[in-house]
């Protein structure tokens, strides 16, 4: 019998939703790709993704003791029957959730003053399609400090757990924010004179101090970028350049500190090293094995049809993957443009991508796609980067998001 604070895989097998085995298989799985467990349960087709977002709403209710044990084995036996939410078998089985307040970190977020509730929907509606903690939605997108997340998710626990009152952990994490505001305020001026991007490269060990004063006298001299001028003298690689950039945003908007931005440059130069000629890391050396395929399938943008079995014979799935890996290859070496060459939508159209809407979507999906494959972003985030993407109709830039090695749990 599940307990309250029971793991979310051994709630999946207790409610009958996978065994042991396709269990272990996942884990292990999960750990040679590197992937989130609930990702590559979906991935597998053990779990589908709707089944998925019930259980997580299932350990959610559960966690928060707003209804029993037996009544959410009850409902999750009827959404594994039906197919339906979670939502929808407790009403269909009359269970009335608890009057007690809900334990959500965005509540406690939008309560103690930390995110605007607007803000709160727009990264749920993330969080929710990609199946991603919305913790890690919100600190990939550098809507807070992770060390404010990490804070409340402690907070949240120990209220679950009965150690404090809901009412508590709220004006705890107000104070936490006042004081990370306050730090953070004192240290303005330094962390701007601090995050400039030759400082940030240089204490990275990209390049010396003596060649970025070099350099920016050659960007003041052709009136460039101090960046563009350090790609095009191939002194730092473009990928480089770009991080820096980026962790130089979000040091300046006091989501991580200068010493954890360093520490991520640090990390990138061990993997992608310093110029075209000097050798990477060998972990950096091949690109990731997850496909194209799995890929959009993770996302939720292969065709669906409310018929698989119908669906699968018309489109069988090796065919599909083999003609996505092509397109891939295609959409890779292909000079971006808002139209599709004619190849490249002929072999979308043969895997089901019909309409021009669709087949734009793959195409917005590769550029991501090709961010994760490079080791620039990882899955959760080109997750989170695609939707963003899809929901704003605007294309992802050269590097978004911040690094894979963030501590964010």
């Amino acid at each position: 019998m599940a307990n309250t604070n029971s793991l979310l895989g051994e709630l999946l097998v207790d409610w009958q939703l996978a065994s042991r085995q396709q269990m272990e298989t996942a884990v292990s799985e999960s750990q040679n790709r590197d992937l989130p467990l609930s990702l590559v349960l979906t991935m597998l087709d053990i779990i589908d993704p709707e089944t998925m977002r019930s259980a997580i709403a299932a350990q959610s209710f559960l966690r928060d003791h707003v209804i029993s044990a037996d009544q959410t084995t009850q409902a999750m036996a009827l959404v594994k029957k039906k197919r339906i939410s979670f939502g929808l078998a407790m009403d269909l089985l009359g269970i009335q959730a608890s009057s007690k307040p809900r334990n959500r970190l965005g509540e406690y977020l939008v309560e103690s003053e930390s995110i605007g509730r607007e803000q709160i929907k727009t990264r749920l509606t993330v969080a929710n399609k990609t199946g991603i903690h919305l913790g890690k939605v919100l600190v990939t997108l550098a809507d807070a400090h992770h060390d404010l997340i990490d804070h409340a998710l402690s907070l949240q626990e120990k209220v679950r757990n009965g150690d404090i009152n809901r009412d508590e952990a709220i004006d705890r994490l107000y104070s936490a924010r006042r004081c990370l505001e306050v730090i953070t305020h004192v240290a303005h001026d330094s962390i701007e004179s601090q995050s400039t991007l030759g400082k940030l490269l240089a204490s990275a060990g990209f390049i010396e101090d003596k060649d970025i004063e070099l350099a920016i006298c050659v960007s003041q001299e052709q009136k460039k970028d101090l960046g563009d001028s350090l790609i095009e003298l191939n002194w730092v690689k473009a990928q480089a350049v770009y991080a820096a950039l980026e962790i130089q945003k979000l040091i300046r908007t006091e989501k991580i500190s200068i010493n954890q931005g360093i520490q991520q440059l640090r990390r990138l130069r061990a993997e992608v090293g310093i110029a075209e000629n000097v050798p990477t890391h060998p972990d950096a050396q091949e690109e990731r094995n997850l496909t194209f395929y799995y890929f959009l399938k993770l996302a939720g943008a292969l065709p669906r049809s409310s018929d698989k079995t119908a669906q699968e014979a018309v489109y069988p799935k090796d065919r599909i993957e083999s003609q996505l890996e092509e397109t891939w290859q295609e959409l890779k070496a292909a000079t971006p443009s808002p139209r599709l060459p004619e190849d490249v939508r002929d072999l979308l159209s043969q895997c089901g991508f019909l309409s021009e809407e669709q087949q734009i979507m793959v195409q917005r999906a590769g550029r991501t796609y090709k961010q994760f494959r490079e080791r620039r972003l990882n899955i959760e985030q080109a997750l989170i980067q695609f939707h963003l993407a899809q929901s704003s109709s605007s294309e992802p830039g050269p590097w978004s998001g911040t690094f894979p090695s963030l501590p964010i749990f």
